[in-house]
């Protein structure tokens, strides 16, 4: 069957093969314009039917079409050091000029400012080359591509309002000295340790990305404050380390402003999956860490003159507030929940941590205790939190969480000193980043629209609003997610060129390794038959003895993904019965010595947190070592997050729902040395898997043109009806003096709660203007019902109806159980819970018993 194929082509006398007529592409949609504009050179000339097809061009212009059963494109990954013919000057310039960290430190004013003013002027001379393309584009794209080029010239302007900030010479050129030199000593901390590492230089877009965000992170009225700054580039390409220095710039800025107010958190991180989560958390602490030390003058800063003031105030630190199941909420939960020491090892020297609580009983402290570590010796311990009661006390200056942990904003008081308020005394935080913002879709970011109105009121001081910025490889339509989101207008950065191939900061290098993507159906066999073919001869073609020893570690190790935990169940049995089969009989025919495999490892939601970073140690041992995991089977999981460049090779069972993830979860492999491999088995009785096969070279030409939008509706009627309550009783309890821990006082202060309901509404209104009036409606309800029920002990009770609100699965166990519906306000726990669940017991009844029931 696979032997069969035909092509076709058109005489040029009678007619030509043309592209089919995209009718999404006549919507009036400005994201669908600028994908014409963009892969206006990635034609679609037609699907084959159980085949897949192939398109090529002739050397007369003409088109041939033949059908294929194993089709394959070569997606190149885009370069991070900007178009060669514009920013070579300044990537030849390497450790000095403008995207040398350490050169930035110390060099002279002038200099410094010189070299920025360098790499603005790159990238003017790259947009004035594209103004000369405009008049050659056909005449419909054109005013595509000049909004475009408008976008372009006002990051540009931004960027030199950065540059003018640094040349005045004034608190903001120390901050970014500093800043540099933080990240400088972190990247020397991990050359220590990895030979591989060379000195930290700047990529152009990062350095143009923090010049951008610049004059918005520290000036609180600035006209940009209420921007939020999309930093979009594919996934790999460094965007941690663009905001890893922006962070950075704005708590020295921030702590030059002297006086415990400017302590406190200053920024919040914030992400929607623990792997990542905890992942990013050991790259920011060592930043942290660095920082703390240029604070103290225990790290060595040549040509900077750090104020005393800076090491007169409290420590910069982090802190991680996620879940109990990955770290305690109580110290005295230390044994029975998760583990506190989510850093096992020093960022200076790589020694062992020992997380030990402290004498006087009340803290859990991260401790070097090698003799020969600067930073363990410098202080009794590091400036690392990672349990809540700690987190309360201590106001950690840079906060990572998961999106789910600020829903205590409602159940818990402790959270206002985290945004100054209470008896904290201390500015809210300044900066917000949210990251991997397509992931904040769909139910999930409905429920964070919800809360995001509590909690961008809490961070707001007369009317000044924190900066918000965000990063994603994979997004489309984000103007109304960041509406709906965040009340607020969005800039991407860098915004797009003429080209999906070239937009300045980014351009792709025809000589990069990138990623072969390869399908496979299964037409003609069962899915578990070509699945274990495929794992069979790729495993075994894993162990080629004619591999360099480069290339067999990043093949060794094959990534399974999958769509559902059922599939991967399934596979795993695979994996140990059939494919050791199928190695026996692929090693025979290449007359080779039949590869031995270890029990696969799993990486999905039920393997747990402390089980994870053990896992992560794993996928980073080299083939040679002989700890290296054959074979990884994982869900959506590591779609975000997992960067392990030794993993080369992917198989993919079934196509994922959304392109988005297919993007995200693929671009885990091929970040090395070598080439990464994609294979997509395509189930030939699914419809959505045999469309992607049979249009495979298509759409595997221009991935990011087909990015489904993310839908975000956080004031439709059934969130309302599930949380909208919530961001009201959070603004209630920390803005309302005398509310936080008295939900009786509510008679008292019935004026006070009326006026938070018009902000709210207003934001409604701007956001979702038909929902503003039902949404009053249902406020001015809820509070009617709070002020009728009086003397209420508590805000929040999981199962009794002593509280205002009730946990909303304890209601639905009470619902469940056939007890009457009490007056409290059924709450969602987590931004994931759009349903509440129950427990149930299923008990055996004896025959004799069961004849009385009936």
């Amino acid at each position: 069957m696979h032997q069969v194929g035909f092509s076709v082509e058109a005489d040029p006398d009678f007619g030509l093969i043309v592209p089919r007529p995209d009718p999404i592409q006549r919507m009036p949609d400005e994201d669908r314009a600028t994908a014409a504009l963009l892969y206006r050179d990635a034609p679609d000339y037609g699907a084959g039917h159980t085949c897949s097809i192939r398109s090529e061009q002739m050397p007369d212009g003409t088109v041939r079409l033949a059908t294929e059963w194993l089709p394959s494109t070569l997606v190149r990954s885009p370069g991070p050091l900007g178009d060669p013919e514009f920013f070579s000057k300044l990537v030849a310039t390497k450790l000095e000029g403008a995207l040398g960290s350490e050169w930035l430190s110390v060099a002279p004013h002038s200099d410094v400012c010189a070299a920025l003013d360098d790499l603005c002027a790159c990238y003017e001379d790259w947009i004035k080359a594209r103004d000369a393309e405009v008049e050659v584009l056909p005449t419909g794209l054109q005013e595509t591509a000049r909004r475009h080029l408008d976008e372009c010239r006002t990051a540009l302007a931004r960027m030199r309002g950065g540059v003018d900030l640094l040349r005045a010479d004034g608190p903001e050129l120390l901050a970014f000295r500093l800043a540099s030199r933080a990240l400088w000593q972190q990247n020397e901390w991990k050359r220590k340790r990895d030979s591989r590492i060379g000195p930290l230089v700047w990529r152009p877009f990062q350095m143009a990305f923090v010049l951008l965000c610049m004059a918005s992170a520290g000036d609180r009225d600035h006209t940009d404050r209420g921007v939020m700054d999309l930093l979009w580039f594919p996934t790999g390409g460094g965007k941690t380390e663009a905001y890893l220095l922006l962070t950075a710039y704005t708590i020295f800025l921030r702590r030059q402003q002297g006086g415990p107010e400017s302590e406190g958190v200053t920024v919040l991180m914030r992400y929607t999956l623990r792997l990542l989560t905890a992942q990013q958390f050991q790259r920011a602490a060592a930043m942290i860490l660095a920082c703390d030390l240029l604070r103290t003058g225990d790290c060595d800063c040549p040509g900077i003159d750090v104020p005393s003031s800076l090491a007169q105030g409290a420590p910069i630190s982090i802190g991680l507030w996620v879940g109990r199941d990955t770290t305690p909420n109580r110290i005295v939960e230390t044994e029975k929940t998760g583990s506190p020491a989510q850093i096992e090892h020093c960022p200076d020297c790589g020694s062992h941590l020992d997380w030990d609580i402290a004498a006087s009983g009340d803290r859990i402290h991260a401790c070097c205790r090698d003799a020969g570590c600067k930073s363990g010796q410098a202080r009794d311990h590091l400036p690392f939190w990672t349990v809540d009661e700690d987190i309360y006390r201590e106001l950690p200056t840079l906060l990572l969480g998961t999106a789910d942990k600020f829903v205590q904003i409602v159940t818990k008081k402790e959270t206002g000193r985290l945004f100054g308020l209470g008896n904290a005394d201390r500015l809210p935080p300044d900066l917000i980043i949210q990251d991997e913002l397509h992931l904040i879709s769909g139910p999930l970011g409905s429920m964070a629209g919800l809360f995001e109105t509590a909690i961008d009121a809490l961070c707001t001081r007369d009317g000044r609003r924190p900066k918000v910025i965000g990063s994603t490889a994979t997004i489309r339509r984000a103007a109304d997610q960041v509406l709906n989101l965040f009340d607020r207008r969005v800039m991407q950065f860098p915004p797009p060129g003429l080209h999906h191939s070239n937009s300045g900061f980014a351009c792709v290098e025809e000589d990069s390794f990138g990623r072969l993507y390869l399908g496979v159906t299964t037409a003609g066999r069962t899915g578990s038959y070509i699945y274990q073919a495929i794992a069979s001869s790729l495993l075994q073609a894993a162990a080629d003895p004619t591999f360099t020893d480069v290339e067999g570690d990043h093949y060794w190790t094959l990534v399974g993904y999958f769509n559902s935990l059922r599939e991967l169940g399934s596979a795993s049995i695979i994996m140990q019965d059939d494919v050791m089969h199928g190695l026996e009989l692929v090693s025979a025919r290449r007359q080779e010595e039949s590869r031995h495999l270890q029990p696969p490892t799993e990486l999905t939601s039920r393997v747990k947190s402390d089980e994870i970073r053990d896992k992560l140690v794993e996928l980073d041992a080299t083939r040679d070592s002989g700890e290296a995991a054959d074979v990884v089977l994982a869900s959506n999981m590591i779609s975000v997050g997992l960067d392990v460049g030794r993993l080369g090779l992917m198989l993919v069972n079934g196509q994922p729902k959304a392109i988005a993830e297919y993007i995200q979860a693929t671009s885990r492999v091929g970040r090395g040395r070598v080439p990464g491999l994609v294979v997509t088995l395509y189930n030939a009785s699914k419809s959505r898997d045999r469309s992607r096969y049979e249009t495979f070279p298509t759409w595997h030409g221009a991935l990011y043109r087909d990015v489904e939008a993310t839908g975000v509706t956080p004031f439709a009627p059934r969130a309302r009806d599930k949380a909208l309550h919530a961001p009201f009783v959070a603004m209630a309890r920390h803005l309302v003096p005398g509310m936080l821990d008295t939900p009786a006082a509510a008679a008292d202060h019935a004026a006070d709660l009326k006026a938070l309901i018009d902000p709210i509404c207003q934001r409604i209104a701007k956001v979702d203007p038909g929902e503003a009036d039902a949404s009053r409606r249902e406020l001015e309800e809820f509070l009617k019902l709070w002020l009728r029920r009086g003397a209420l002990p508590k805000y929040w009770d999981n199962w009794s109806d002593n509280g205002l609100l009730i946990s909303a699965d304890a209601q639905a166990t009470s619902n469940a159980s056939g007890f009457t519906k009490g007056l409290s306000r059924a709450t969602p726990g987590t931004l994931r819970a759009v349903e509440p669940s129950t427990e149930f017991v299923i008990k055996e009844i004896a025959s004799s018993d069961a004849e009385e029931i009936q």
